[in-house]
């Protein structure tokens, strides 16, 4: 039975990708697509399952970088026409989907605890700026008081000495002349 080929807009349609997505990752990752004699690339399921892996390591938020150095270790190669997998095959991708969750599992609680530890740095970053807004508060109230106190005690003083000069203007003796 002879191997089902698929030009890249069938192969993007079953992935569920666009076909420039096929062509950026070719590129990128330097894959070998197989080109039929006009040129064209067509996908078998090895090439397929390749992407497959490629978009589950893209949906983890695995950066191409990161794809291009795992790919030779993750890529699992799609058995061939009913050949069984070996003990050793089956090691490696039980190690594989091992690491898979793992690097979930890792991720996911890493994202929780940034969440958390950013939640409550938040709480004590707005507990500190409210004390420390109460004790600005609480000294500007009391230095209104003590200005108050000043305005007052000059006032009153003012008025002290109002009623000084006032009183003295009205038993000032008059000087006689004698003449």
């Amino acid at each position: 039975m002879k191997e089902k080929r698929r030009m890249i807009s069938e192969a993007a349609k079953e992935l569920g990708l666009e076909t420039y997505t096929l062509r950026a990752w070719e590129e990128e990752l330097k894959l070998n697509i197989p080109r039929n004699d006009k040129g064209y690339r067509y996908y078998g399921e090895k090439e397929l399952h390749t992407f497959m892996k490629i978009r589950d390591m893209r949906d983890e938020g695995m950066s191409m970088d990161e794809i291009k150095e795992a790919l030779p270790k993750n890529v699992i190669p799609f058995p061939a026409g009913g050949s069984s997998v070996g003990p050793q095959d089956k090691m490696e991708q039980f190690q594989n989907v091992m690491v898979k969750i793992m690097g979930r599992a890792l991720n996911e609680q890493k994202n929780q605890l940034s969440r958390e530890i950013g939640d409550q740095v938040t709480r004590q970053v707005a507990k500190e700026m409210d004390y420390q807004f109460r004790q600005k508060e609480e000294s500007e109230e009391k230095r209104f008081q003590k200005l108050d106190e000043l305005i007052r005690l000059q006032q009153q003083s003012r008025e002290e000495i109002a009623a000084t000069k006032e009183r003295g203007f009205f038993f000032k003796k008059k000087k006689r002349n004698r003449d």
